[in-house]
């Protein structure tokens, strides 16, 4: 598929969602490709992207931060609400 050809696809789709998920670019989350022009590098299997600020439909470089794993993620966010020490 031609880069215009999914760039008109797109176009017809932009807009249409209720807002409540991530927005991609392409298929790709958005907040994804910005983690991976922050660090430089392509994402990892299993790296899991985090929104500081909680809305996830904010991909500012400022509010993306990268944990190594899902269970890196958790434990973050359980230290966060003080569920762990």
């Amino acid at each position: 598929m031609t880069y215009e050809t999914r760039l008109k696809i797109r176009k017809a789709h932009l807009g249409k969602g209720e807002g409540k998920t991530y927005p991609k670019l392409f298929g790709r989350h958005l907040h994804r490709i910005v983690a991976e022009l922050k660090i430089g590098r392509k994402l990892k299997q299993g790296e899991v992207v985090h929104h500081e600020n909680e809305n996830k439909r904010n991909p500012s470089p400022d509010n993306l931060r990268v944990f190594s794993s899902q269970s890196e993620h958790a434990t973050w966010h359980a230290k966060k609400r003080g569920d762990a020490q």
